[in-house]
């Protein structure tokens, strides 16, 4: 290579480092898991000849070590993760990248100028698209959980200030606990806009909805995915930031309806179980919108809109149907995500997009919203069976986690002529392409 001419042993690993641990930073700084990134870092230095190295990922920071097999000296290269989110449209633009490096397909040179142009890119939306995304899940969500049009409005509405305020706190450096302790606050305020309007619509649909739409955002899945990757610490430590989040969605909920209570407007928001209801066309149409929101929120690249929507539809109706059979909450949710899983790694081929993005985004719909309200309201009444419910919507999260993973487990596994780059990476790839290699 001609880069490997113009520079010294030593300073090309630096070099080569360097990029491994930025590509790696691009992909768990924009949701990848910390099995992903570590394989990244490993793949990229052995695609540019550089052997000996130990990769590592905590919660907020990467580390790459390589060691001189003769003298045992090293060189080490650490990268702290400021902020992580979804931004799907950079996983898949580092995806692609990765896969040219360990195909050989690219030169050191052009990979670092490469990386700098998309790691710094603008947004593929603008913020007003953003938040029109998390509006949507608003939207559907009223609907998914047997709304009519006020109420899916108002949480449409509701969800844009939401997603407003929480945007602003985060710019401000605000504590994520506080953040969601507002978000909670936003559907008791909307729903006293329901009861107001139409006093005898249920108020207690628009708080639902929004806890969906803050729980879109959970790191639920992703800590599953790295307990069962292996990598404990990090997983352990995303599913606090979750109870974290959850916690402060509580607080906020059941803090403003005593509010609200004590100046006199009962919302009958702490009563009876909410049940999901309404045909299966409507649910499955209100799912697919609460997909196309999320898709717009983190930035699903344009081209695989379709692929995410299909997913959605297919989840919502297998979960459907596994729950009319009796399944129940928990295996229905997992029979849907492993079903989801499978599928998304054909769908992750023709859409050219990770299949992390298509996993998460077709799961959306399925998050344990409706099962979490029930419980904390029935903890904020002093219920023991609120305890219960609150340990079925975690088994439902862990269930949609690991029903997704184990999909991807069997369908890597049964594919025998993948790309160089797949064969070098052990697991289930949910955030590097697996494009398999043309016959």
């Amino acid at each position: 290579m001609a880069e490997g001419r113009a520079l010294d042993a030593p300073g090309r690993i630096r070099v080569v480092l360097d990029l491994a641990i930025r590509l790696a930073e691009v992909l768990f700084s924009s949701g990848a898991g910390a099995a992903d990134a570590t394989a990244a870092m490993t793949a990229i230095a052995g695609a540019y000849g550089v052997r000996n190295v130990d990769s590592d990922v905590t919660h907020t920071v990467l580390s790459l070590t390589w060691t001189n097999p003769g003298t045992y000296e090293s060189v080490s290269r650490r990268q702290t993760i400021a902020a992580r989110g979804m931004d799907f449209a950079r996983l898949a633009a580092a995806s692609t990248l990765f896969e040219e490096i360990v195909d050989g397909k690219i030169e050191l040179d052009a990979a670092r100028r490469h990386l700098a142009r998309f790691a710094s890119h603008k947004p593929q939306a603008s913020r007003l698209v953003l938040r029109l995304g998390w509006s949507l899940i608003g939207g559907g969500a009223a609907l998914l959980v047997g709304g009519d049009v006020l109420v899916a409005a108002v949480a449409f509405v509701a969800a844009f200030a939401l997603e407003s305020i929480t945007s602003l706190m985060a710019r401000r450096r605000a504590p994520v606990f506080f953040q969601s302790v507002v978000g909670g606050v936003i559907g008791p305020i909307a729903a006293v806009v329901v009861h107001l309007v139409q006093p005898h619509e249920s108020a207690r649909l628009v708080v639902v909805a929004t806890i969906i739409v803050l729980l879109a955002g959970t790191a639920i899945f992703g800590g599953v995915q790295d307990i069962l990757s292996g990598f404990y610490l990090t997983g352990l430590a995303r599913l606090t930031e979750a109870l974290v989040i959850t916690i402060g969605i509580a607080a906020g909920v059941i803090g403003a309806t005593l509010v609200f209570s004590g100046l006199g407007l009962s919302l009958d928001v702490m009563s009876s179980n909410i049940q999901i209801g309404g045909p299966p066309a409507v649910t499955i149409a209100a799912a697919v919108v609460i997909v196309i929101g999320f898709a717009l929120a983190t930035q699903v690249p344009w081209r695989a809109l379709w692929a995410v929507c299909l997913l959605g539809a297919v989840a919502e109706a297998l979960y459907l149907v596994c729950a009319a059979n009796g399944f129940g909450p928990v295996w229905s949710s997992a029979i849907a995500a492993l079903a989801v899983g499978m599928l998304a790694s054909i769908l992750a081929q023709l859409s050219r997009t990770p299949v992390l993005a298509l996993v998460i985004t077709g799961l959306v719909p399925l998050l344990p919203g409706l099962v979490l309200f029930n419980a904390l309201m029935q903890l904020a009444t002093g219920s023991v069976a609120g305890l219960f419910a609150a340990l079925v919507s975690a088994a439902v999260a862990a269930a949609l986690a690991a029903g997704a993973i184990a999909g991807q487990y069997v369908t890597q596994a049964s594919w025998r002529n993948m790309s160089r780059g797949t064969r070098r990476v052990r697991g289930p790839l949910l955030s590097i392409a697996s494009r398999r290699r043309k016959i």
